[in-house]
């Protein structure tokens, strides 16, 4: 047995959490528990192993949620081809800057978050503030 406990830290929270076996005999493996706590600060995980050693990985993401008057930038977390951000409620007309071709680009996302380079879609919380999340479409890539 393996177990393992995260704190996100004063007024944060987790989420998009994943655990994976990613080496060893993973089919010798099981996740016998993965719980996050009610306010999603806290995170405990318990994993099993029937064999040789393994090795699991854990990925969340960590938010920090604030209100403030105005959003002038926003810098997002990448996780392989996926970028992640977040905009209170009181945020209006979300944009990304991008380069490409070594120039800088403002793409604006609009109501259909559509970007030519990217999927993306939100998710609205209860106190109305958003999580954006885009993946990149074949044959682009971030630095």
């Amino acid at each position: 047995m393996g177990p393992l406990s995260l704190d996100a830290g004063e007024g944060n929270e987790f989420r998009n959490l994943r655990v994976s076996c990613i080496a060893g005999p993973c089919p010798f493996t099981k996740i016998e528990l993965a719980e996050l706590s009610q306010d999603r600060r806290h995170f405990n995980v318990s994993v099993r192993n029937w064999s040789d050693t393994t090795t699991f990985l854990l990925e969340a993401e960590v938010v920090h949620r604030m209100t403030t008057d105005m959003v002038r930038e926003s810098y997002p977390v990448i996780f392989g081809r996926v970028l992640n951000f977040s905009l209170p409620a009181e945020a209006e007309g979300p944009s990304i800057e991008a380069e490409i071709d070594k120039e800088a680009i403002v793409f604006p996302l609009g109501p259909d978050l559509f970007l030519r380079w990217a999927y993306c879609h939100s998710e609205v919380h209860n106190d109305q503030s958003k999580t954006y999340r885009c993946e990149l479409k074949p044959g682009y890539q971030f630095r």
